[in-house]
């Protein structure tokens, strides 16, 4: 079973918990397990605190791409308070640490989207998602923040937040937020920072006194007990990554002083004019997070036959090129990692340049590049390319007309850029190659201003339905169809 030892001293106070909820559609037993702790005593009214997770996961088990992990991808499920992870499936599901909890936070600052230990999606900056106050708070929002993160701090232990944080930047309080005990600095920690410097920041009482109060829990056999600590604080919040600050926004209608702390996987806030029991909160960042991720990754439309636009499990083509060289694509069957909740079909193109992996939907009305990776010859990722949302390449019948789609493409190693992609039917068209003579569809198609995050369609290209493209043209090359298993279905 899996411990629970890294979440809090357990001391067991009573019989099993019968009435015991289960939360509904949790993907895992160990991702139950640690929401069960905490959350069912919550849910079955057996302690009254706020949520650590929230009463129910938001999503089901998803496919996010990892490529530290196993297959270059991880099971995660979002919860209204975080995201909960599996990195490795085949470690000690016994370890403390086989569930652990997503840096939503650091993500949520930098615009930068984690798809592996060192490497990151750059979409261009931080979340416009408000950090605390009423719903649409203009500011702090999440990209405000990168200003003062991962900073460090000196030990003002015994000190009293005095900071405010102001879009002109960080001065001190000029109106005197409430003074109580909660604001005063007990906790100093230093850790090694992502610049490879030791840094440290401060954490006031109000949080400390949260991240260590005891609570009401359930072991993994049900049993209710008091853990004390309720939970272990750098499991659930990660390590503070700036000072506490105060701001003034409006909660409710009504402008409050609040201070504020980020943590690497959550934000903490602290409202005195709140009654005791919801001074201290957890914001809801999972629920932020998925909203801001969502905006990249849109689903897959569906409905659609993708043998009809050449994409055969199984399926090979080869092409002559003007420049001498063959270039082979291999069809590899759908996945569902690199539009998390989606699936999509999967094609390897070993082109001049290099291998590329294209990742298409077939919907009602078309098909669609959702965008593609870039490896190396030891099948390393160099670049992955994904298209914000998916580019429409071809209708589901034939008709002379254009497709636009106004996308940004977002990818590892350049800024995001946002165009309008058109491909036109032109015509039909009889087209001989060396694999045979074609009656296909002429599509004209207009590209990216950045040829290294561009789809590669060609200018020009002759698409043959249930065997896919037969020749393509761009500016400065040109390929065609030699062979494919296809024609021999």
């Amino acid at each position: 079973m899996f411990s629970i030892a890294v979440l809090g001293a357990l001391v067991i106070v009573g019989a099993p918990a019968g009435h015991a909820q289960e939360a509904p559609d949790i993907s895992r037993d160990e991702f139950r397990l640690v929401w069960q702790r905490t959350e069912a005593p919550v849910a079955n009214g057996d302690t009254a605190r706020s949520w650590l997770w929230g009463p129910e996961p938001r999503t089901g088990g998803i496919n996010e791409r990892y490529l530290d992990s196993p297959d270059q991808q991880r099971e995660v499920q979002y919860f209204d308070k975080g995201r909960m992870e599996v990195n490795d499936p085949s470690a000690d599901p016994t370890d403390p640490w086989f569930v652990t909890s997503g840096l939503l936070t650091r993500e949520l600052i930098s615009g930068e989207i984690q798809i592996g230990d060192d490497a990151f999606l750059n979409t261009g900056g931080g979340a416009a998602i408000h950090v605390a106050g009423d719903h649409m708070t203009p500011f702090p929002q999440y990209r405000h923040l990168e200003v003062i993160v991962d900073e460090g701090s000196l030990d003002l232990t015994g000190s009293v937040a005095s900071q405010e944080f102001t879009p002109d930047g960080m001065i001190e309080v000029s109106d005197d937020p409430p003074a109580d005990d909660g604001a005063e600095l007990v906790h100093y920690v230093t850790y090694l920072g992502p610049d490879g410097e030791t840094v440290g920041y401060n954490i006031p009482r109000a949080f400390w006194d949260y991240l260590n109060a005891p609570g009401t829990v359930y072991d993994d056999n049900n049993t209710a007990g008091t853990a004390d600590p309720l939970f272990s604080w750098v499991f659930v919040m990660g390590l503070p990554i700036a000072d506490p600050f105060w701001v003034e926004v409006p909660v409710g209608g009504e402008t409050r002083w609040v201070l504020i702390q980020p943590f690497e996987r959550r934000v903490l806030t602290y409202t005195p004019a709140n009654s005791p029991e919801w001074q201290v909160e957890m914001g809801n960042i999972g629920q932020h997070y998925r909203d801001w991720r969502s905006q990249y990754f849109h689903d897959a439309p569906a409905g659609g036959d993708t043998e009809f636009y050449g994409l055969h499990d199984g399926g090979f083509w080869r092409f002559g090129t003007s420049h001498g060289a063959d270039e082979r694509w291999n069809a590899m069957g759908f996945t569902d990692s690199f539009v998390p909740g989606s699936t999509l079909y999967a094609r390897e193109e070993h082109k001049l340049d290099g291998l590329r992996v294209t990742y298409w939907s077939a919907g009602e009305d078309g098909l669609y590049l959702h965008g593609w990776d870039a490896l190396d010859s030891n099948r390393d990722l160099q670049d992955m390319v994904v298209y914000s949302p998916a580019v429409h390449v071809l209708p589901s019948e034939y008709k002379e007309e254009s497709l636009r789609t106004t996308t940004t493409a977002i990818s590892m190693g350049h800024e995001p850029e946002r165009n309008v992609i058109e491909t036109t039917v032109e015509q039909e068209q009889l087209v001989s190659t060396p694999a045979g003579l074609f009656r296909t569809w002429r599509v004209s198609a207009s590209g990216f201003d950045n040829g290294e995050i561009d789809h590669r369609l060609g200018e020009r290209l002759w698409f043959k339905p249930e065997l896919g493209i037969v020749q393509w043209l761009s500016s400065d090359f040109s390929a065609f169809l030699l062979n494919s298993n296809v024609l021999e279905e």
